[in-house]
């Protein structure tokens, strides 16, 4: 979870080369794990795998280097530990990220509200809604409303449950200035963390 969203370099002593895996297979099969997991937990699959997508560009090596996050959901190591997760295996930073999400979403019950607190913190989307209320989203950071803005622009669809996504927007998408997404070349992915998560999605079926 940051509110900047710097340019990431690879991993110290990973080289960014060329790799024969397509791009967009490879995004897939991290959409698909991302996916499986998140149904698993019970939590809209589409939006797990947005907030992925918008944290990581879908790269499972990506450190931000001032603020540590870690992996495809970005964790930071002090929302890893309490999650009781390693950020750098790519299952169980999945995993944490998706249970950081679903406890934002039970804490808020509102999916912008939720996303807002997963990117700038719950405690500072509390205060502001403790201040501002309805109006709360014109008062955080611009960072965060493109966040917010950017991952609810589309429909999510039904929770596994068909309960509803909770996507409740504060604002109307139209004529919200979007920012060009950093781009992310997929680097190397460590081998047994590609085979763990092959064997995962083997198991879930």
């Amino acid at each position: 979870m940051r509110v900047d969203a710097p340019q990431f370099p690879s991993h110290p002593g990973v080289e960014s080369r060329p790799t024969s895996t397509p791009l967009s297979a490879t995004t897939s099969f991290w959409s698909e794990l991302i996916t499986r997991l998140a149904q698993e937990a019970g939590i809209n699959p589409t939006l797990a795998v947005r907030v992925a997508r918008y944290e990581s560009g879908l790269n499972p090596n990506v450190v931000n280097p001032s603020s540590g996050a870690t992996g495809l959901m970005q964790l930071m190591p002090g929302t890893a530990a309490d999650l009781g997760v390693d950020p750098h295996n790519v299952v169980e930073n999945i995993r944490g990220g998706i249970e950081y999400l679903r406890q934002q979403l039970e804490r808020f019950g509102n999916a912008a509200q939720a996303l807002a607190a997963y990117n700038w913190g719950p405690a500072h989307v509390t205060s502001a809604l403790t201040q501002w209320g309805s109006d709360w989203f014109h008062h955080i950071p611009q960072q965060t409303q493109r966040y917010v803005t950017s991952i609810l622009s589309e429909p999510l669809g039904d929770t596994p449950s068909g309960s509803g996504n909770l996507a409740v927007l504060p604002f109307a998408v139209s004529n919200v200035p979007f920012s060009g997404q950093a781009a992310f070349t997929l680097e190397r992915i460590h081998l047994e963390q590609a085979l763990e998560a092959y064997l995962l999605t083997a198991i879930l079926g």
